[in-house]
């Protein structure tokens, strides 16, 4: 072959691996072009976490969809920690335009910080026009309460007292202790009525509540919280099995509730898996009141409960049952403490599925505003030691939230953070211990030698 052919074949392969390059460069750098404009345009996240730490819950992208009014948070930190607070505020930013996320290093801005009334580094704060709070915590939990803070006004929650109702005060088991924070948390004040010192509830108060009353109500008590009910108050009523309450029984009458003495017992196998007992409904079934819409698909826990009906052909009244049992359940009648042996008798019990909760309107007409009710047959559901259950908490502050016509605040709340623990026996362990120190260093040495005496 002459040198000139075998120059140009040398320059043909050369120019064509040359083209073959710059059409693979273009390609790549297409690729790259169009990953970035979908990522930039396709913003999302999946967040695989178990409680889903790195997502906002329902309750905070509510809140973010309707803002009123502009919404500023400030994160006060040291420059080197402001990556730490950015998994959490950044998504307040992302999913609302008239939210601003400001990192403010309060040395370098000791003016603003001093404004705000700083002190510690890792502080959240929550401004809206001349309002402000600090976040008690730095996750979703801490800075959606801070939120509702800033954009509600201060409600009161009146409960009434010297009945053997639950204490507010309380950190036992039966107390209510964590009930009363987590009104705080949304801006709820709490206030205690002792009803047998003065029979009036104050006009501060946004709604009252009977919180399983040992002991029946006066007439003369009951007399005072149906004129307010029937005026446009509010009341959350939440009665107990075995507990004889007539005149409270009679007044859940006036507003078209019956409530049965009875003891609720459902059989249904499915609680089985929550390790509940028979006396401690499951609850899976709801209404279509707004209290319990967010809740299907999830549990609520009814531990001790009676069951209503409910009236429908009461004037200026309109109930509708939120929690029913299964088909599995029945009301044992004419149960108290005493006792022991429960089992279903044909033509005496109520036969399920049975109504555990209600809520109800009462209007007199006219320009008056409508009185609003929410009746519970446990005050146990929101005792200490039950309300962290399942969606225990969701219901009994959706019901709150209800009252007072906070409908923006009804939803499901995000879940306080939880450690991860890997447990393991001791077996899994010294398993562990040989594939990690001994086994996979002897694959690799082994998987060396055969590569070097391949290419020996």
């Amino acid at each position: 072959m002459a040198w000139k052919d075998r120059v140009a074949g040398h320059s043909g392969q050369q120019l064509l691996t040359g083209a073959n390059f710059a059409l693979y460069s273009i390609i790549v750098i297409a690729l790259i072009v169009l990953v970035n404009w979908f990522v930039n345009n396709h913003d999302h996240r999946w967040d695989m976490t178990p409680n889903k730490k790195y997502s906002l819950s329902e309750q905070t992208r509510k809140l973010l969809k309707d803002l009123p009014k502009d919404i500023t948070l400030y994160a006060f930190d040291r420059e080197r920690n402001f990556g730490e607070k950015r998994d959490v505020l950044d998504m307040y930013g992302s999913a609302s335009n008239k939210v601003k996320v400001k990192y403010v290093d309060p040395d370098r801005q000791p003016a603003l910080a001093k404004e705000y009334g700083v002190r510690n580094y890792g502080t959240v704060v929550v401004a809206a026009g001349d309002r402000h709070m600090e976040a008690q915590t730095t996750d979703e939990e801490g800075i959606t309460n801070a939120l509702v803070r800033v954009l509600k006004g201060q409600r009161s929650v009146c409960f009434i007292t010297t009945h053997g109702e639950h204490s507010l005060d309380s950190t036992d088991r039966d107390g209510y202790e964590h009930f009363k924070t987590q009104l705080g948390n949304e801006n709820y004040q709490t206030q205690a009525l002792p009803f047998l010192q003065k029979m009036e509830i104050p006009d501060d108060c946004t709604m009252v509540v009977i919180a399983g009353p040992q002991n029946d109500y006066l007439p003369q008590e009951t007399a005072v919280i149906n004129k307010y009910v029937q005026g446009g108050g509010r009341a959350l009523v939440m009665l107990d099995a075995g507990v004889d309450e007539p005149n409270l029984v009679k007044m859940l009458a006036d507003w078209g509730v019956t409530a049965n003495d009875d003891l609720v017992i459902d059989e249904n196998p499915v609680s089985q898996i929550f390790g509940t007992e028979p006396y401690m409904p499951l609850i899976v079934k709801y209404g279509t009141n707004p209290i319990v819409q967010p809740l299907n698909g999830r549990a609520t826990l009814f531990p001790i409960t009676r069951s209503f009906e409910v009236a429908k052909d009461k004037p200026g009244i309109s109930d509708d049952s939120l929690c029913d049992t299964s088909a599995d359940s029945y009301g044992r009648t004419g149960w108290n403490p005493d006792i022991k042996q429960i089992e279903f008798r044909a033509n005496k019990d109520l036969k399920g599925p049975l109504t555990v909760a209600v809520a109800g309107t009462l209007s007199e007409g006219g320009d008056k505003k409508q009185g609003r009710i929410v009746v519970l047959g446990t005050s146990q559901l929101a005792a200490n030691n039950i309300l962290g259950f399942q969606s225990n908490r969701d219901f009994i502050m959706n019901s709150v939230n209800w009252l007072s016509e906070d409908q923006d605040l009804i939803s499901i709340r995000a879940t306080p953070p939880e450690s991860q623990h890997l447990n393991m026996n001791a077996e899994q362990m010294r398993r562990i211990l040989i594939l990690g120190v001994f086994g996979i260093p002897v694959v690799i040495i082994v998987a060396g030698t055969l590569v070097w005496w391949q290419r020996r």
